[in-house]
This record gives structure tokens, sequence and C-alpha cells, in this order.
């Protein structure tokens, strides 16, 4: 798998420029992709993106004229057309070989496109390659029939909830709530708030897919 990892920023809401900055330049990406009115959010934290994408009816002129002054790319696309911006600068984000995915901005705002937003994540997987949305407060994983071993502190809560079906044989350890080869049904809230006793935790989905959230 490419060590490669990229950025992708949405025009979601942000609370706290200073803290998602000092998040985005704390991970050195390889690629950092604006996804049409994303590249507002990198203008407020002083952030040249590789590449700007989508019809581009989102972002301010005064970001427009500044990165294209950095000679930055654009990708401009039609307003009509049968992807969305994100799917765009996912697709682009793979093209040029990161295989793990950022996404920021995802969150907040507009309840259709933080449902939509959260289901990029499958979308991202489903084409081999890793993806999370990331928050100043949240980090969303996605796991089907696979583990994750997750990185906190003691006392973060993290929520393990089944999607797109059942999730079968889930097993949880180094929470306060462990579950063994337990079978999680759709809809049904019961990995809500557990609670990390170490600074790392295991996930472990038989059969299954589920977000997995942890909130710092």
């Amino acid at each position: 798998m490419s060590s490669n990892r990229a950025c992708l920023i949405l025009n979601g809401e942000v609370e706290d420029y200073d803290i998602l900055k000092k998040i985005i330049e704390s991970k050195h990406y390889s690629t950092i992709i604006a996804v049409d009115g994303g590249a507002n959010h990198l203008y407020k934290m002083g952030i040249v993106p590789n590449n700007i994408v989508g019809d581009l009816d989102s972002i301010d002129k005064e970001t427009l004229s500044y990165y294209e002054s950095k000679e930055v790319e654009f990708t401009k696309y039609p307003s009509k057309k049968n992807e969305t911006d994100s799917e765009l600068g996912i697709l682009l984000a793979i093209e040029r070989g990161n295989m793990c995915i950022d996404i920021f901005a995802a969150l907040g705002g507009r309840i259709d496109h933080e449902i939509s937003n959260i289901g990029l994540l499958h979308y991202i997987l489903k084409r081999g390659a890793y993806p999370r949305i990331i928050s100043e407060k949240e980090e969303v994983y996605i796991l089907e029939n696979d583990e994750l071993t997750l990185e906190g502190k003691p006392g973060d809560l993290v929520s393990v909830i089944p999607f797109r079906g059942d999730a079968k044989g889930v097993t949880l350890r180094n929470l306060e709530y462990p579950l063994d080869e337990f079978d999680m049904e759709y809809s049904v809230p019961r990995g809500i708030s557990n609670v990390m006793l170490d600074n790392i935790c295991h996930i472990d989905v038989r059969d299954g897919c589920v977000l997995v959230v942890k909130i710092k």
C-alpha cells in the first residue's frame, strides 16, 4: 500500500481554524486538495493546496485570485454533472497515488450533506483506499470485515455503530465495555459512548461494516 496520504477539505463547517491548521500541518500530507468552497477554509488558514477541484461556484473571489497567483492547479467541472465535487476530489486523490485519504470540513451544516459525506467513507473504501473524517473534535473511521487499532488517551469516547446492515462477530478490547464476538444489530445503538482505558484500543469486525467515532 502506498504511504502517500491526501488531505481533502470540503465546504462544511469549521469551528476553530487554529486547531484545524495544526492538525493538517502535523500530518505532512503528500497532497492537499480543496473541493470547491473548501478552498475558502484553506485560505483562512494560510494553506496552499496542490489542487482545487469542482464547479468553483462556492469560492470567494479573493480566494480564487490568491490561489491563481500561487499557480495552484484548478480542475474545473460543469455545475450539471453526475458526480458531486467531493467524489471528484476523491477520485483525483486516488489517481495521484494517495491510498489514505483524510477528509476535513465534512461535518456540520446541512444534514443531507453531512450524511452524504459520511457515506463517502464507504465510497473510498470500495476503491481500495483507507479513509477517515477528521474535525477539531472527532475522528470517524470505517471498518468492513477488518480490524482497527485506535490511538488516543484514557477517557476518550469511542462509538462503534453498525453501518449498511448488521455487524457480526464484533470484538472490542481496551474499552470500558468490552465485547467478544458480539453481533450488533443495525439501528440499535449498543456501541455508543464507550470509553478508552489505555492509549490504544482494538476493534475487530468479523462480518459486516461499522463506523468508529472517536471523540477527542
